[in-house]
């Protein structure tokens, strides 16, 4: 049988350029922290290629990788924080430091080109173990605005990861009725769905029918635009990101902490059909069996069981084990942006309290891309994009500390400001 030359030379020289150009990592011998089915396995190494995890397991060869021993080293996915203003906030009291409000958009408010990825929060929340944050605005009325995900590599170019991933809304507020909150959030989502021409309880049958009859989508937009209250408005932006919720592209973060609100959020999101995920939660145990049913994941923030308002007298130190035990996915968080690091504390006091390591790991990590569909992120296994960190102990306990950070593959620094002042002033 004859060879074709040319094909022949054509397949000899992409297999030199895959050689040549593909990067290859491999870390060895350490304790490694999956947040899978897989555990945790002793020993192991990690072989990383082109910013992707390749493979797991004992004694890995490979001879085209860098090696590095690590052994009596921990490593863990890198942590995720969940709902945080990094990179749209430095100084709270400083208005040139905050992008993170809008008195002009509402519900379509994305942040994406404000982001900073020279924050000095940036490196200072990676010593801590974070490497993705899913920044989401703060803006004070009923809907605060889109949640994108962004590394904490402080590139200036390549810090955006996913663009508008989740909505997220507030009725805990003291200003309104919290029921008046949750018909205006019905009315909205009612509002953005009329592309579809979905029938209004404010709008007779023949009114729908004549505006239908004309195809003037703008005549019937008018009149259920009118049954909204006089101080609301949105602009195209809001809707489509309205919209959005409606046809269950994205979910919609509500932040709700007492027992009887988060009730009414469960039926609300029945009712509607959306995806929904509960921020807070801090009375989430005592309707962990109806959250469970209703598929409904939280956002917790274990580390504080002090109630800040009337709405949190029943916030538990025992609130995370009580929600998995009863089969609830549970996210780990912190209520600092400027020490979102802090939600792996959250997580140990969560674990002294009753829940599985595991589970907390998981809660920092892999269940927060799995309800934010982030794709191959948040566990350690084949085939996922190799956010990595390396730690001196235990991840979940305070006197553990990053020793070294992976993010895509590629080692970024772990130095903070403080670090560095600290080297400045005291180790001379």
């Amino acid at each position: 049988m004859k060879i074709n030359k040319k094909i022949l030379i054509s397949f000899l020289s992409c297999i030199i350029s895959f050689l040549s150009f593909s990067e290859e990592l491999l870390l060895k011998n350490a304790k490694i922290h999956t947040a899978t089915e897989r555990g945790t396995l002793e020993n192991s190494d990690v072989l990383i290629r082109d910013g992707v995890i390749l493979r797991i397991g004992k004694n890995l060869v490979s001879s085209r990788a860098k090696e590095k021993d690590l052994s009596g080293k921990v490593i863990s996915p890198g942590f995720i924080a969940p709902q945080t203003q990094l990179g749209i906030v430095e100084i709270e009291l400083v208005p040139e430091t905050r992008d993170d409000r809008s008195d002009i958009y509402s519900a379509g408010l994305s942040i994406d080109s404000a982001f900073n990825a020279s924050s000095t929060l940036i490196p200072y929340n990676l010593t801590g173990g974070i490497t993705l944050s899913l920044t989401t605005p703060s803006s004070s009325g009923l809907f605060s605005g889109l949640t994108s995900v962004f590394s904490l590599s402080g590139s200036l170019e390549e810090s955006l990861v996913i663009s508008n991933i989740a909505l997220s809304a507030n009725i805990s507020g003291g200003e309104d009725s919290m029921a008046a909150k949750i018909l205006l959030l019905e009315d909205s989502l009612n509002l953005a769905a009329i592309t579809d021409f979905g029938l209004s309880p404010f709008i007779s049958k023949g009114e729908v029918q004549n505006a239908k009859s004309r195809n003037n989508q703008s005549n019937y937009y008018k009149i259920y635009e009118s049954s909204l209250p006089e101080e609301v408005s949105y602009s195209a932006r809001d809707l489509v990101a309205l919209k959005k919720v409606v046809n269950r592209e994205i979910p919609l973060v509500v932040k709700a902490n007492r027992a009887s609100h988060i009730l009414a959020l469960i039926d609300f999101a029945k009712r509607k059909n959306i995806n929904l995920i509960i921020h807070g939660a801090k009375e989430g145990w005592r309707v962990s069996r109806q959250l469970a049913k209703a598929k409904i994941p939280v956002i917790l923030q274990p580390i504080d069981n002090i109630p800040n308002s009337f709405n949190e007298l029943g916030s538990r130190l025992d609130n995370a084990y009580l929600l998995n035990k009863s089969g609830v996915t549970i996210l780990i968080g912190s209520h600092e942006t400027h020490n979102a690091y802090l939600s792996r504390q959250g997580a140990g006091i969560a674990v002294s309290y009753g829940l599985p390591w595991e589970e907390a790991l998981k809660g920092l990590t892999k269940n927060i891309a799995d309800v934010f569909n982030l794709d191959k992120r948040g566990s350690i296994q084949p085939g996922y994009i190799a956010d990595i960190v390396v730690w001196n102990g235990d991840p979940l306990e305070v006197t553990s500390f990053v020793e070294e950070a992976y993010l895509s593959g590629k080692a970024v620094p772990v130095r903070n400001r403080s670090m560095k002042l600290k080297d400045r002033y005291i180790n001379q």
